[in-house]
């Protein structure tokens, strides 16, 4: 499939154009973590006020591989994330719309995931806090206890610091083993 990119408003574009209309507009972010049923996906919510008084904000959604691809993208991953749901917020405001809601950007970001590459399989869960890869058993699944099957945590300490393992599935019954963590 061709696609012709000429006509497609960009983000910057989008971005100016909303300033310019609502120059005391206010475009804000919100992470929202890891995409369910993707665990390679991560995405966001902007909303674009017209006002300080906005109390009906233009709202834009965006997904963004959690990893990205290319050299252009590998490393700023959340700063893509949040300039896609930018620019889905403005275009809910009818901003830039003049091939579509699709920015340009979007549009060679779908082109590029088109372009045959190699097969990756992902991994049976994906922790993107983990420093290092989670410990697994022998078939390369969740690891057992005396109690059965482990259970996959991870979050965010009182310090900020991410943290992911595998804790004992005893139901709490105060006989759990002891857990298999990422990094010790």
């Amino acid at each position: 499939m061709s696609f012709d990119l000429e006509g497609y408003t960009t983000v910057q574009e989008r971005l100016a154009e909303f300033y310019k209309t609502y120059p005391d507009g206010s475009l804000q972010f919100e992470f929202m973590g890891v995409l369910d049923g993707s665990p390679l996906m991560m995405w966001g919510i902007a909303r674009a006020y017209r006002t300080p008084e906005d109390t009906r904000p233009g709202i834009g959604t965006a997904a963004e591989l959690i990893e990205g691809k290319t050299p252009y993208t590998r490393g700023s991953e959340l700063q893509n994330l949040e300039t896609s749901a930018w620019g889905r917020a403005c275009a809910s405001l009818n901003i830039g719309l003049s091939k579509g809601i699709a920015s340009k950007q979007e549009v060679q970001a779908a082109k590029e995931r088109q372009a045959p590459g190699p097969k990756i399989t992902p991994p049976m869960e994906t922790d993107p806090w983990a420093l290092n890869p989670p410990i697994e058993d022998d078939i390369g699944g969740a690891p057992h206890c005396q109690h059965g099957v482990m259970t996959r945590k991870t979050g965010t300490n009182k310090q900020g610091q991410p943290y992911g393992g595998w804790v004992c599935g005893s139901g709490g019954n105060g006989e759990n083993c002891a857990a298999k963590w990422d990094r010790s």
